[in-house]
């Protein structure tokens, strides 16, 4: 019987210690990691640097975009990107100004969604054009040790 209750009682700590995660994430990392994404999201646009927006979003088949306009729905980096190249060839300056950013991460540090309200100064053909209080939502994950947009949302505020 003493050998059983031995047993009983090594098989109950093994299992303990196998269900246990002892993974340590550093979520302040994580988060800066994030708000580099988001800043090179952010430089990117201002630089008209496709190479580098392309980056900020995930490889993965099944992301959703959605920018401001009725025709704006990507699912995938690739065809935002071709749309996103003819706008940076119209535009002669981008210069972003944002504020209200917000960023919330999972407690597994594997998932963050942000929010972010940007103002846009763009000269695009000779004019001048300010778009205030774009609204940006979005969703990033962690693949590969490496943090990447899967959903974002643009939207402008009914004026």
């Amino acid at each position: 019987m003493k050998r059983f209750y031995i047993l009983l009682l090594l098989v109950t700590l093994l299992s303990f210690i196998a269900c246990s995660d002892n993974t340590q994430v550093d979520m302040e990392a994580e988060r800066g990691e994030v708000l580099t994404v988001l800043d090179n999201f952010n430089k990117a646009h201002e630089n008209r640097d496709l190479e580098l927006l392309l980056t900020c979003f995930s490889d993965k088949p099944d992301i959703i975009i959605l920018g401001t306009d009725e025709n704006e729905l990507w699912v995938d980096k690739n065809s935002m990107g071709e749309s996103q190249k003819r706008a940076y060839e119209t535009f002669s300056t981008v210069k972003l100004s944002v504020r209200d950013k917000m960023l919330k991460m999972c407690r597994s540090g594997s998932q963050a969604w942000f929010y972010m309200k940007v103002n846009w100064y763009v000269e695009s053909e000779g004019k001048q054009f300010t778009f205030s209080g774009i609204r940006t939502t979005g969703v990033l994950e962690k693949e590969n040790d490496l943090w990447h947009i899967v959903q974002l949302h643009t939207s402008m505020p009914v004026t």
